[in-house]
C-alpha cells in the first residue's frame, strides 16, 4: 500500500508540472485599484521557495527579473509554502511588449487542487509580469488574501535566514541558550528611553546574551516629546552612552536608536526630525566610532529627509513572515534589519508576545554590518581567551589571560552603566575592588584582538 501511495504522491507532481501552461489567459489589464503589488521588482538565484506576499489580491500584479535559460515556478499552492483563500490562477507576461508566456488555473495536486501553479523557462533576461486573478479572470479586494511563492529552480539552495529578537524588560528572565539554540542568533536589548530612564533588565541582558553565544547590541528609545530640541537630541544620546557604551563593539550589533510615536508627525516637520534624529546619531557614532541603525515605520522612514538614507534600516514590515520582503522603504534605498511579527512565541522567552527578525544578507554581510574584520572571526569565542576568579568575590579577582594577547583595559561598570573603576594591564593580574560595594558589575575588557564582556558578583 505503502508503495501505491508513493506512486500516486509521484503522479500528482508530475500532472501538476504537466499542466503547468495550459491555453488561454488573462488580459493584462484585469487589474484592480491596487495594481502592482508588493511594489518592488523581485530578484532571485535560489532554487528554494521563497514568499512573495502573503497579502495579494485578484488583480495584483507583480514584476520579477529573469535570466535566460533559468526554470522559475510561480504558485499559491501550501504544498510549497504558498496558502489561497480564493480559486485563483495566473497570467504570465513578458513585461517589454504584453506577450503572454504562460497561463495556468488549476494545477491538479491533491492538496491544493484549485491552486495554479506556473513553471516555465527563459527565453529571455529581463522582466515578466504575473497576474493574478480569480479563476475566470477577475478582481477582488480585501481579505481573505492569498500567499504567493516562486524560486528559481536552476539556482542554488537558499541558506538559512539569519534571526533575531528585540527585548525589554517585560520579556522578564530569559534563557539566552535556549533562544539560540531555537535558531535565533542574534539581540536587540532596550537599553534607555529619553533621559534618565535604563531598561532594568537591559545590563543583564547584554552579558548573558554574549555569554550564550548571541550578538547583542543596545537600542535606544526617542522621546523627543520630551526633549524636543536639537539639544534635548545630544542630551539623550549621552544618556544611552553613559548606559550602553561599555558594550558596544565591533563584531556586535550596532547601536540602535528607536523612532517611533504618534506624535513625532504632528509635532516635528520632516526637516526638524531628521535633525534631531541626526543630532543623536552624530554623538553616538563619534562617541564609539560606529555608525547606528535606525528603527523606524515605512511611515515615518517617507517623512524624514533623504539625508540620512547612508544609515542602515531597521524596519517593522510586519508581514508574519521571515522570507517576505518589505515594500516601502521610505528615503531608504533598502532595508536592513525587518521586525517581521511582535507576537512569536520564542523558547527561552516567556510568553506569545516577542518581536522577531530577520537580516537582510548572508554570513558574510552580517559580519560586515557588525564591522567584524573578516566572516571567519567568532568574537564570542575571545569569551573562553580570559577567564575571572573568582566570582563572587569580595575583595579582588584575578584576571588570566595568555601572553600573545599583550596589554589590555580593565573597566568595571555598575548596574547603571557607571564607570566605576579602570585599569590597565600588561599581564595576567590581580585588581582590587575592595572600594566597591555588594552588587553585579560588568568587567569589560579590551584587547587588541576584541572586546569581552563578563559579569562579576561582589559579596560581602
Amino acid at each position: 500500500m505503502k508503495k501505491i501511495i508513493t506512486l500516486l504522491a509521484l503522479l500528482f507532481i508530475i500532472n501538476c508540472k504537466a499542466q503547468t501552461c495550459g491555453t488561454g489567459g488573462c488580459a493584462a489589464t484585469a487589474t484592480n485599484s491596487t495594481g502592482q503589488y508588493p511594489t518592488s521588482t523581485f530578484s532571485t538565484t535560489s532554487s528554494s521557495w521563497s514568499a512573495v506576499s502573503a497579502y495579494m489580491n485578484a488583480g495584483n500584479y507583480t514584476l520579477f527579473d529573469v535570466t535566460n535559460g533559468d526554470t522559475y515556478e510561480w504558485t499559491y499552492c501550501s504544498d510549497f509554502g504558498g496558502s489561497q483563500g480564493w480559486d485563483a490562477e495566473l497570467t504570465l507576461f513578458n513585461n517589454a511588449n504584453g506577450t503572454t508566456l504562460c497561463y495556468q488555473n488549476n494545477c491538479g495536486r491533491s492538496t491544493c487542487s484549485t491552486a495554479p501553479y506556473i513553471r516555465w523557462t527563459a527565453t529571455f533576461t529581463g522582466t515578466v509580469k504575473l497576474l493574478t486573478t480569480v479563476s475566470g479572470c477577475t478582481t477582488n479586494s480585501g481579505s481573505p488574501y492569498s500567499k504567493l511563492v516562486w524560486r528559481d529552480t536552476s539556482g542554488t539552495s537558499a541558506a538559512a535566514p539569519i534571526l533575531g529578537v528585540d527585548v525589554y524588560s517585560g520579556n522578564s528572565t530569559i534563557n539566552w541558550a535556549q533562544v539560540k539554540a531555537a535558531g535565533y542568533s542574534f539581540a536587540y536589548a532596550k537599553a534607555t528611553e529619553g533621559v534618565g530612564y535604563t531598561d532594568s533588565e537591559y545590563l543583564n541582558y547584554a552579558v548573558a546574551g554574549v555569554n550564550a553565544g548571541m550578538k547583542m547590541g543596545a537600542y535606544h528609545f526617542i522621546r523627543a516629546d520630551l526633549n524636543p530640541t536639537n539639544a534635548g537630541a545630544i542630551s539623550e544620546a549621552n544618556y544611552f552612552l553613559s548606559v550602553a557604551q561599555p558594550y558596544i563593539t565591533s563584531c556586535e550589533l550596532p547601536p540602535a536608536l528607536d523612532v517611533e510615536g504618534s506624535y513625532l508627525q504632528s509635532n516635528f516637520t520632516g526637516a526638524g526630525l531628521t535633525a534631531w534624529i541626526q543630532n543623536w546619531l552624530t554623538t553616538v557614532q563619534n562617541a564609539t566610532g560606529i555608525a547606528p541603525i535606525i528603527y523606524i515605520s515605512a511611515t515615518n522612514a517617507a517623512y524624514i529627509n533623504s539625508s540620512l538614507n547612508t544609515y542602515k534600516l531597521w524596519i517593522d514590515y510586519l508581514s508574519e513572515d521571515s522570507t517576505v520582503t518589505p515594500t516601502n522603504t521610505g528615503i531608504f534605498p533598502t532595508w536592513t534589519i525587518n521586525q517581521y511579527s511582535w507576537t512569536r512565541t520564542v523558547s527561552g522567552i516567556a510568553g506569545n508576545q516577542t518581536d522577531v527578525n530577520v537580516f537582510h544578507g548572508n554570513v558574510a554581510a552580517f559580519n560586515s554590518f557588525m564591522g567584524c574584520p573578516t566572516s571567519n572571526i567568532k568574537q564570542n569565542n575571545l569569551t573562553y581567551a580570559f577567564a575571572i576568579y573568582p566570582n563572587p568575590t569580595s575583595s579582588n579577582f584575578h584576571i588570566d589571560y595568555s601572553d600573545d594577547i599583550g596589554a589590555v583595559a580593565v573597566s568595571i561598570y555598575n548596574i547603571n552603566g557607571e564607570l566605576v573603576l579602570n585599569q590597565n594591564i600588561s599581564s595576567s593580574a590581580i585588581v582590587d575592588i575592595s572600594t566597591l560595594s555588594e552588587g553585579i558589575y560588568n568587567v569589560n575588557i579590551m584587547s587588541n584582538k576584541g572586546a569581552v564582556n563578563k559579569r562579576l558578583v561582589i559579596v560581602r
